[in-house]
C-alpha cells in the first residue's frame, strides 16, 4: 500500500486512514471529479490494483468552500464470470435464481452485469427468459446490499460457501479483497473455522508461488499444530522442515530458510533441536518454575491439625505431605479415595479457618467434586474470570489452599495460567489426578510428567483400594494389571457385565440395538437417556460414533416420543428432534457452555433454524444462522475421550477387535471408570483381553522432563 495517494490533486494519508474515518468519523475533504453528478467521488488508486469508489454527499464549508462528506466506500473491479455464477446461486438473497439462471445471467452479461441492471430491465428478462418482477426483485436485492455482493462474487471463484464468505466479509468488512489479495494467509490466523489448507487453496486460485514465505509461515505453523494436536509441545527440527516441505510440495531449503526467521524458541538439547511455538514453551518453563517450590514448607503448617481417623496407610502418608509442602500431587486408581483425602483436606482447613477453593477442568467434575466433599467446587475457567477471549483473574488468586482435580485432563496451557496466579508464599496447591486415565487432550502431560519424570514435586500414590470401594471399583483397578474379569451372578442388575461371544460386527450391532429396544429400560429399570452412556474407541463404521448414534437416536425417539427418525447420511450433520441427547463439541463461552457438556433438545422452532438445548437445568437458544448447531452432536454414543471428567450410573463399552488398532490399557481403563453403578463391556473375547493387555507408553514430547533436570 502506498503511503500517500493522491485522488485529483488531493492527497490522502492512507486507504487505511480512510477507512478508520469512513467508518467512525465521516471526514470532509475537497472532491474529485463526479461520474454521476450526484455522488461518486473520484477513485483510488491502491497497490493491489483495484479501484476504490468513495460515496458520501456535498456540504458547505464555511472556510474550504464546497466539499465532499464520505460516507461509504467500495471496492470497482470487473465481476467474474464464475464467481457471479456461482454466489447468485448459492446466495439464499436471491431466492428466483437458481444455478441454471444463474449461469445464463453470468455468461449473458459478465463484467457488464450491473450496467445491465441498471439499464432496460425488460431486456434483461427476456434473455435470461423470467418474467420481469424476476429481474426486479434482482436488481433490489443486488443494489441494497452492493458492496456486500460484490465482495462476495469475488470471493466466490474460490469455491466458498456464503457462511465462509460472511465469515470473511463480517472480520474485514469492505476492505476484506485488499487483505485477502496482499496475504490470503493471515485468514488462517485471524478468522474462525479457515484453516490452512482451505487458505492454501484459495492462495492457490490466486496464483501465489508456492515458495512465497507468507506461505511457509503458515505451513510451519500448520505443522506444529499437527505436533500440538497429537499431544507434542516440541518437535525435532529436522522433523518439522521435512513435513512442512512433504506439505507444501517444495525443496526442505526454502523451509530452513524461513524457519530461521521464526519466533520460535529453538533449544538444543542432546544434540538436536528441539523446536516449540515460544508461548507453548514459556508455559512450560513457567511450570517448572513454580514446581521446584514445591518442597518449601507449607505457609500454614502450625495451623493445622491432622485427624487421620478412617484413613488408610496410603492416606495418612497424602495428608502428612500436605501439611509439610507448598505443592504435592495425589494419585491412585478407582477406589482408592482419593476424593475422601480432598474432602478430609477440606475440614481440616476449615477448623484451621483457613480459605479452600477446589476447581476441576470440566462442569460434570466439578460437580461431582462439589458433591462428594459438600465443599463449593468450580471449572478452573472460571476461578480464572475467562471469558471466551482472555482470562480476568488478578495475582495473587485468593486462596490459602488451592485443589485441583482430574488433573490427568489439563493441558500444560491451562495449568501454567492457573499457576501464574497463585502466590506460592501464601497459596498450597494440591493436585489430585490419575495418570492411568488418557491424557489431556490439548498439548502436554503434566500430571505424568510431575509423577513419572521429576523428583521435585512430592507425589504421594494410593494404592489399597478401601473397604467400601465394591466390585465395579475392585473390577477397574484389575484393569490395570491386565485383567478384565468375568460377569458374576448377582441378585437383580449387577455391577459389572463382560459379554465376549460377539466375534461379528453386525451380531455385535444387533446385540447393542436389542439392548435398547427391549432390555435397558423394560428389564432394568434405567432411563435411556440419563443413566446410560454407550462408548466405544472410534467414530468412524458400524461400531463408530456417528453410526451407533443415528441407530439409537431412532430407536429412543420411536420409544420415547413415537417419533420415526427419517434416514440419516452419515457423511452429513445429524437432523436433531425434541428430546435428542446432544453434547456440546467447543467452548462457547457466550452461551456459557463448554466442550463436552450434555444437554437435551426441548424445542425446535423455523424448520431447525432455531433449537433450545437444556444443559444441567440451564436453557440455552442455539441459532444455525450463528454456527450454533456445528458445534453440538448426538450424545447416546460417545468417544472414550469425550467422557474425560463425566461420570454415569451404567456405560456400556464396546470392544471388538476391529478397533484393535486404537485399543490399549489405559483407554479401557477410562471408559470402565466412567461407570459409578454398573459397566456392560461387549464385544468379542479376544479384543478385551487383548486391550487389557496392551501397554501404549505415552511417548508426548514434553519440555518438563528436560526442564526438571536443569539446576
Amino acid at each position: 500500500m502506498s503511503n500517500l495517494i493522491k485522488n485529483n490533486g488531493v492527497h490522502l494519508d492512507s486507504v487505511s486512514g480512510i477507512v478508520a474515518c469512513l467508518f467512525h468519523c465521516s471526514p470532509t475533504f475537497s472532491a474529485g471529479k463526479l461520474e454521476d453528478g450526484t455522488r461518486f467521488a473520484g477513485r483510488i488508486m491502491m497497490e493491489v490494483g483495484d479501484e476504490v469508489k468513495l460515496w458520501g454527499e456535498w456540504v458547505d464549508d464555511g472556510k474550504w468552500g464546497k466539499q465532499f462528506r464520505a460516507q461509504s466506500f467500495e471496492f470497482s473491479m470487473p465481476l467474474d464470470k464464475n464467481g457471479l455464477a456461482a454466489y447468485l446461486a448459492k446466495s439464499k438473497c436471491f431466492s428466483d435464481i437458481g444455478p441454471v439462471r444463474a449461469r445464463i445471467i453470468a455468461d449473458a452479461f459478465g463484467n457488464k452485469f450491473q450496467e445491465a441492471l441498471d439499464g432496460d430491465l425488460q431486456h434483461m428478462a427476456d434473455v435470461i427468459k423470467v418474467p420481469l418482477a424476476v429481474i426486479e426483485n434482482l436488481k433490489k436485492e443486488w443494489n441494497d446490499r452492493r458492496a456486500f455482493n460484490l465482495a462476495s462474487t469475488w470471493l466466490s471463484i474460490f469455491g466458498l460457501t456464503p457462511h465462509q464468505i460472511k465469515k470473511l466479509i463480517d472480520t474485514y468488512q469492505n476492505n476484506v479483497i485488499a487483505v485477502v489479495k496482499k496475504n490470503p494467509y493471515i485468514i488462517e490466523r485471524e478468522v474462525d473455522g479457515y484453516g490452512f489448507k482451505k487458505v492454501d487453496e484459495i492462495a492457490m486460485k490466486m496464483g501465489i508461488s508456492k515458495t512465497n514465505p507468507n506461505r511457509i509461515e503458515c505451513g510451519l505453523r500448520y505443522c506444529l499444530a499437527q505436533e500440538m494436536d497429537e499431544g507434542h509441545t516440541w518437535t525435532h527440527r529436522k522433523l518439522l522442515t521435512t513435513r512442512c516441505s512433504k506439505l507444501l510440495e517444495i525443496e526442505s531449503e526454502h523451509v530452513t530458510s524461513v524457519l530461521n526467521g521464526q519466533e520460535m524458541t529453538i533449544m538444543l538439547v542432546e544434540d538436536e533441536n528441539r523446536i516449540a511455538i515460544a508461548h507453548v514453551f514459556k508455559h512450560e518453563e513457567l511450570l517448572c518454575k513454580r514446581f521446584k517450590r514445591a518442597r518449601d514448607p507449607n505457609p500454614h503448617r502450625k495451623r493445622l491439625i491432622a485427624n487421620t481417623a478412617g484413613l488408610t496407610n496410603d492416606q495418612i502418608l497424602a495428608i502428612d505431605a500436605f501439611i509439610k509442602n507448598t505443592i504435592i500431587t495425589i494419585t491412585g486408581g478407582a477406589g482408592t479415595g482419593k476424593t475422601y483425602v480432598i474432602k478430609t483436606i477440606c475440614h481440616m482447613c476449615s477448623d484451621a479457618g483457613l480459605l479452600t477453593v477446589l476447581c476441576a477442568p470440566t462442569g460434570k467434575a466439578a460437580r461431582r467434586m462439589q458433591e462428594s466433599t459438600d465443599h463449593p467446587a468450580m471449572t478452573i475457567h472460571r476461578l480464572l474470570g475467562w471469558n471466551g477471549s482472555v482470562f480476568h483473574a488478578e495475582y495473587p488468586l485468593t486462596a490459602d489452599v488451592l485443589v485441583i482435580d482430574e488433573c490427568s485432563m489439563v493441558d500444560t496451557a491451562l495449568f501454567a495460567k492457573l499457576m501464574e496466579v497463585i502466590d506460592l508464599n501464601q497459596t498450597v496447591v494440591v493436585i489430585v489426578g490419575d495418570h492411568h486415565q488418557l491424557p489431556p487432550i490439548g498439548p502436554g502431560n503434566v500430571l505424568r510428567d510431575i509423577i513419572t519424570e521429576n523428583r521435585t514435586v512430592p507425589v504421594v500414590v494410593l494404592n489399597q483400594i478401601v473397604r467400601q470401594a465394591g466390585l465395579l471399583k475392585e473390577n477397574s483397578v484389575a484393569v490395570l494389571n491386565g485383567q478384565v474379569a468375568k460377569s458374576q451372578p448377582c441378585n437383580g442388575f449387577g455391577p459389572w457385565y463382560r459379554i465376549g461371544r460377539f466375534n461379528s460386527i453386525e451380531s455385535l450391532a444387533s446385540f447393542v440395538e436389542q439392548l435398547y429396544q427391549s432390555k435397558l429400560h423394560e428389564e432394568f429399570g434405567l432411563n435411556l437417556l440419563h443413566d446410560v452412556q454407550l462408548l466405544t474407541p472410534t467414530r468412524k463404521g458400524v461400531l463408530g460414533v456417528n453410526a451407533i448414534n443415528a441407530v439409537l437416536q431412532r430407536i429412543i425417539q420411536k420409544k420415547l416420543y413415537g417419533v420415526n427418525v427419517a434416514p440419516l447420511d452419515l457423511k452429513k450433520r445429524p437432523i436433531f428432534y425434541k428430546g435428542d441427547k446432544v453434547i456440546q463439541r467447543k467452548n462457547d463461552y457466550k452461551l456459557s457452555i463448554m466442550n463436552g457438556e450434555i444437554g437435551k433438545v426441548v424445542q425446535i422452532l423455523d424448520d431447525g433454524a432455531e433449537m433450545h438445548v437444556e444443559f444441567d437445568k440451564h436453557v440455552v437458544i442455539m441459532l444455525r444462522s450463528e454456527g450454533h448447531l456445528d458445534r453440538v452432536d448426538l450424545a447416546y454414543a460417545l468417544t472414550v475421550h469425550q467422557t474425560q471428567g463425566s461420570e454415569f450410573p451404567v456405560a456400556i463399552l464396546i470392544m471388538h477387535n476391529s478397533h484393535a488398532f486404537q485399543h490399549h490399557r489405559n483407554m479401557l481403563y477410562t471408559g470402565v471408570t466412567r461407570a459409578s453403578r454398573s459397566v456392560i463391556i461387549v464385544g468379542d473375547d479376544y479384543a478385551i483381553d487383548n486391550c487389557a493387555r496392551k501397554v501404549v507408553v505415552d511417548r508426548r514430547r514434553t519440555w518438563l522432563p528436560i526442564l526438571f533436570e536443569r539446576p
